[in-house]
């Protein structure tokens, strides 16, 4: 079985119909939403729309949360809040009950999914230091695999023995019985911690992962951004003249 799963779509429902073509091509016959279908970009009710009507398993993330007010917004930036007060509006009642209803953590038998993490899911934790993945380790208990989104970064994070982990920076991951492993699958639509919009494709038969890294149409999304008069996020500010020139990353 092939599983697209994708994170941090961010109101960006046209990265999401991009990933979603490149995923279909690539054999892909369940999908996986690890959240943040919500937040920052342009056009919410078009991303939940969409995400209503393909993903197989979808898992609420911060923004998602955050929309609905089911956690506080102290946290967040001030482009994070802007968003999610915008969205909460532009939302109607089923999309924002939908978004409510999402579950925080999923467990199979393959795999677990998570937004941020195992450990106390429903305060959206990062996975960012080796404590952090250890704990997220002992939470999953037998499952061997892990995916998270949450951080805008793809990678694997491969434990070993009891107390050994190693980071595994690569666009393809042969998985190791002998081994568990926690996989971020990065952002398909707000990627500012990498230039592309990022999905993992995991074959349960082969034992891969490979993440996908698809162009980001900077062009288009400042302007729809613009259009809305979105305040632009620092990250995007640095690219917004080549954007305007439509040229993707």
């Amino acid at each position: 079985m092939r599983y697209a799963v994708m994170s941090d779509i961010h109101a960006n429902p046209w990265a999401l119909e991009r990933a979603l073509a490149d995923a279909r091509e690539q054999g892909a016959e369940k999908f996986v939403c690890l959240g943040d279908v919500v937040g920052y970009g342009p056009d919410a009710v078009g991303a939940v729309e969409l995400a209503r009507s393909v993903f197989d398993v979808a898992l609420m993330g911060n923004h998602d949360a955050a929309t609905v007010g089911l956690i506080s917004s102290w946290n967040f930036r001030p482009e994070a809040k802007a968003g999610f007060l915008r969205h909460g509006i532009e939302l109607g009642a089923e999309a924002l009950s939908w978004l409510r209803g999402l579950p925080h953590v999923y467990r199979g038998e393959l795999f677990a999914a998570a937004h941020g993490s195992l450990v106390n899911p429903e305060a959206f934790a990062y996975i960012l230091r080796e404590g952090d993945a250890l704990a997220a380790f002992e939470a999953m208990d037998a499952t061997p695999l892990l995916f998270v989104g949450h951080t805008h970064l793809s990678l694997a994070v491969e434990r070993t023995g009891r107390s050994r982990v190693r980071v595994r920076e690569a666009d393809r991951l042969e998985l190791s019985g002998k081994s568990a492993y926690i996989v971020n699958a990065g952002s398909v639509g707000y990627p500012r911690n990498e230039p592309e919009s990022v999905y993992a494709l995991y074959d349960s038969d082969q034992g891969t992962v490979v993440w996908r890294r698809l162009p980001f149409d900077y062009g288009n999304y400042v302007a729809r951004m613009r259009a809305k008069r979105i305040e632009l996020p620092g990250w995007l500010v640095e690219d917004a003249a080549a954007a305007e020139n439509g040229q993707e990353a």
